[in-house]
């Protein structure tokens, strides 16, 4: 039976414009003529194969239900590549048959139908040729859809930031091609005009704060943290070109990163030059046992946990102490018997029947879980007690530890404790005091009480190249009782804060 869907026909204007429909279907002679019609039952899309002496083999007309358009079906080697023409509206047949020719002669050459080639033209990568802007929106693209580990929205965030910078006045670099990076002296001068601070402004602005002195501040650790980020940016575009030139049996449009330039330079300073000026800017600053430190600022931080409006402030930060937790780990704690075990797969939460804190996706990308030592969960004890008393109110969310304190908040929960720390570094005559210096502090105590193997898991240190550490595993009972006298041994500093947080020791029997 001879098949409807397809035909041979000499074709003339005039039957691509005026005879050839939809709703029927050509029938032809051997000679390519059209001797009757046959009606589209099956009213599906149908092909009519041109078989004049001008059209290459393959090359024919698509009717479709609303529109027909010029089309070449051809097989090259063992594939059979399709590329579409144009509206038959829009071309004349005769030029039809020219732009086909010319498209099977590049479907010969690069084995790919027209949108293959343009997709693999557009997937190509020339990094030479790429501005700035294009590699970082590149990279961007690939930390948020790599399957493992996704960038987090606070990577992203310095990332854009960086690009605001590279963009700025005085610097300008995102709008220029690699290309025009070679000579490299324009990265070197834009990396020193980015550390010395000095901000242009741009015709028609002013600062927002007149007297500020903040636009002409050095800001070398600025400068290194921006065009790393570019370097990075460039680095990965040109490893996908280079996988790419590889395939394509081809060279490489950039055989060297132009931002390497900053470490030949030495632009970037050393992990030595690091540590000297983060020892002389006093950056690190954990509080001590010894020196009176930690006592003062407990004692400030219960006085001021007594007033209600700063008590989950104080909270978040005795646990953040307790615990030992990177700033912003504790805040989004949840309340584990208040959600679902599929959002506690996908969310930090705090189990007080179980005894256990959970910190999800943390700086290392690892689930960081810690056995409640007893004055922590004294202090969760009464956070829920609060939250059940609130629960009703319209202010407070009944599933966070730390809520924040509008309902209007768009995290939902407690955030930023930069203005209470300065207060209560202020009351304690503390000189230095920042979030992470807690977690520096829980570490300098636990370092004189746990062996090293244990700080690490505290700490939610990992290093997969440390062999020995892949060899040990401290079990809940050690770690807890870890935690307990680290967290003993900080509390009893401030006998106050000790007395209200940490159980009484078991008395000797009478005699």
């Amino acid at each position: 039976m001879e098949n409807k869907t397809s035909r041979k026909v000499s074709l003339t204007a005039t039957i691509v414009k005026e005879r050839l429909s939809f709703h029927r279907i050509p029938r032809s002679n051997d000679k390519g003529q059209i001797v009757d019609f046959d009606p589209n039952t099956d009213e599906k899309r149908y092909v009519v194969f041109d078989c004049h002496g001008d059209a290459p083999v393959g090359f024919g007309v698509a009717v479709n239900r609303t529109n027909m358009s010029y089309i070449l079906q051809r097989r090259v080697g063992a594939r059979v590549l399709k590329a579409t023409i144009g509206n038959v509206r829009d071309i004349p047949l005769a030029k039809a048959r020219l732009d086909a020719q010319k498209a099977l002669d590049e479907m010969r050459s690069s084995k790919q139908s027209p949108a293959e080639a343009r997709q693999a033209h557009k997937d190509d990568v020339r990094v030479a040729d790429m501005t700035l802007g294009e590699c970082i929106a590149k990279y961007r693209k690939h930390l948020i859809n790599r399957k493992t580990k996704p960038a987090k929205e606070s990577t992203l965030r310095g990332l854009a930031q960086a690009e605001l910078r590279l963009g700025r006045l005085g610097v300008e670099l995102v709008d220029k091609r690699i290309s025009e990076l070679m000579g490299e002296q324009v990265i070197v001068d834009a990396f020193d005009e980015v550390a010395a601070g000095r901000r242009k402004l741009r015709k028609g602005t002013q600062r927002a704060k007149l007297d500020s002195e903040a636009y002409d501040q050095p800001t070398i650790t600025t400068a290194e943290l921006t065009f790393r980020w570019a370097s990075r940016a460039v680095g990965y575009c040109m490893e996908v070109e280079q996988r790419q030139a590889d395939n394509q049996d081809r060279k490489a449009s950039l055989r060297r990163n132009p931002f390497q330039v900053l470490r030949d330079e030495e632009r970037f300073r050393t992990k030595q030059q690091l540590e000297d000026v983060y020892e002389n800017s006093r950056a690190r600053n954990p509080m001590q046992l010894r020196d009176g430190s930690l006592a003062r600022f407990l004692d400030a931080l219960w006085q001021r946990r007594k007033v209600d409006n700063y008590r989950t402030a104080c909270d978040y930060l005795l646990l953040t102490l307790l615990w030992g937790t990177r700033r912003g780990e504790a805040a989004p704690l949840r309340w584990r018997h208040r959600i679902s075990d599929r959002q506690a797969n996908i969310c930090s939460w705090a189990d007080l029947e179980v005894g256990t804190v959970s910190f999800y996706d943390t700086k290392n990308r690892f689930t960081h879980t810690l056995p409640l030592a007893p004055a922590a969960k004294m202090i969760l004890d009464m956070r829920e007690v609060d939250s059940r008393a609130d629960r009703n109110s319209a202010q407070t969310g009944p599933e966070w530890v730390f809520p924040a304190r509008s309902s209007r908040a768009k995290q939902g929960h407690y955030l930023d404790s930069k203005a209470i720390l300065d207060g209560l570094r202020k009351t304690a005559a503390i000189k230095e005091l920042r979030t992470h210096d807690l977690r520096r502090t829980f570490a300098t105590v636990a370092e004189e009480m746990a062996s090293y193997s244990v700080l690490k898991r505290m700490l939610n240190h990992r290093n997969m190249a440390d062999v020995t550490a892949l060899y040990t595993k401290v079990d809940q009972e050690r770690l807890l009782d870890a935690m307990a006298r680290v967290e003993r041994t900080m509390l009893e500093t401030a006998p106050i804060v000790a007395t209200a947080l940490l159980p009484l020791p078991p008395t000797a029997p009478v005699k």
